[in-house]
């Protein structure tokens, strides 16, 4: 949607849109290869991932119980868009495009068309990190954050639609969207339950991964274990928008706990949701991506029925310190090694030498992205920042 679709995706003389391009990833597991290697490593390939997949997705950006109040703000950049869900006065949630797209800027500074997020003061923008949530109080009249992402008429900025499911805020910027609910049919029942309002936010932190956005979802499920786990691969699953593996430990997952908790459930949500599910607790972690080899992991963890629980959530335990950073530590060693197939002075890399794909949620998570580059859809490169349809 950034990018006018008509130029192409071309990126040393390769059209990426084309199909033939993913036919080894497309193949029967245990045959098929990882995702072709520029998916990790080209800014333009991410450029196609905004056009096909992060505008044109249900994405989770977090939980309704971080904006609690009315005039709280939740910010996210989804792709190279900046947006915003706020809690209303009714209590319902609105989502709108920010205001400052560009931040300050006359025109995208070279700095900012590298494809990796940048800290700058105009956390707003589509080509910045993005901040934690924003209270009302910080918000206020005539401040610089109420200018950066509202301006002085919200009503005017162009709406992006939001649905919740249990306690989490998904959002998809294309207006012609099917509901969320139409794409959660396959989701499990006992996933499904594990995100009612009965959980109590108690803790949030976000984790910097030195990985594609890709491989750090892959490394959730990356222990043996949870391959011994795994659902056998049918036309359903491939079929899927998620990926779900029940009956594990807290040893099965790699988190180090003194006693043994059983009854785990985890699930990917494509394309970016994580889900660690318990009887009595649930962790999630939303992927964002900030470069083609970065990404940030934001994490929530929800337990159930705790009424004394701070309104301030607060810094995750160790264990699960350690738990995330060994999944990020994971994820780093196969960035890694995508990059030295295709560093400077590598051998020509031919099809031998791309990896088969081991990990049966990654091969399903690589069918669903096949599917999303596939898919045509109607163009908006030059849809207004701006809703013609103005309250007066």
């Amino acid at each position: 949607m950034e990018f006018h679709p008509d130029m192409g995706y071309v990126d040393n003389e390769i059209d990426l849109t084309d199909v033939d391009l993913y036919k080894p990833t497309n193949q029967p597991f245990g045959q098929a290869k990882i995702l072709p290697l520029f998916s990790y490593q080209s800014k333009i390939f991410s450029d196609l991932e905004d056009e096909k997949l992060w505008t044109r997705s249900w994405i989770a950006i977090g939980s309704n119980k971080e904006i609690p109040n009315s005039g709280d703000m939740l910010p996210y950049t989804v792709g190279h868009h900046g947006i915003h869900v706020q809690r209303e006065d009714d209590g319902n949630l609105i989502g709108r495009f920010n205001k400052a797209q560009h931040g300050g800027c006359r025109a995208v500074p070279a700095q900012c068309q590298t494809g990796k997020k940048t800290k700058c003061s105009f956390t707003s923008c589509g080509y910045s990190r993005d901040r934690q949530v924003i209270r009302v109080e910080e918000i206020g009249e005539n401040t610089p954050t109420m200018h950066q992402y509202l301006g002085l008429i919200p009503e005017r900025l162009l709406p992006v639609k939001v649905e919740t499911l249990g306690s989490f805020i998904f959002i998809n910027v294309d207006q012609q969207c099917n509901d969320l609910t139409e794409g959660l049919e396959q989701l499990p029942n006992s996933i499904k339950s594990s995100l009612s309002d009965e959980f109590t936010l108690e803790n949030s932190e976000w984790f910097e991964c030195a990985s594609n956005w890709k491989f750090a979802g892959r490394a959730f499920f990356d222990l043996q274990a949870i391959h011994n786990n795994c659902p056998n691969i049918t036309e359903n699953i491939i079929d899927s928008n998620n990926f779900t593996v029940s009956n594990l430990s807290s040893h099965d997952i790699g988190l180090k706990t003194t006693e043994k908790i059983e009854k785990i459930e985890l699930c990917w949500l494509f394309p970016n949701l994580i889900l660690i599910t318990h009887p009595t607790f649930v962790v999630s972690v939303i992927l964002q991506p900030t470069s083609m080899g970065e990404s940030t992991l934001r994490a929530l963890m929800f337990k159930k029925d705790n009424q004394n629980s701070a309104l301030e959530p607060s810094s995750f335990p160790t264990e699960w310190q350690d738990y995330i950073c060994m999944i990020c530590d994971n994820a780093h060693s196969m960035q890694k090694q995508a990059d030295e197939l295709t560093a400077p002075g590598a051998p020509e890399l031919t099809q031998d030498m791309v990896p088969v794909e081991t990990s049966m949620a990654a091969y399903t998570f690589n069918q669903y992205l096949f599917k999303q580059i596939e898919a045509e859809y109607e163009y908006y490169w030059n849809a207004p920042l701006y809703s013609n349809n103005i309250r007066r």
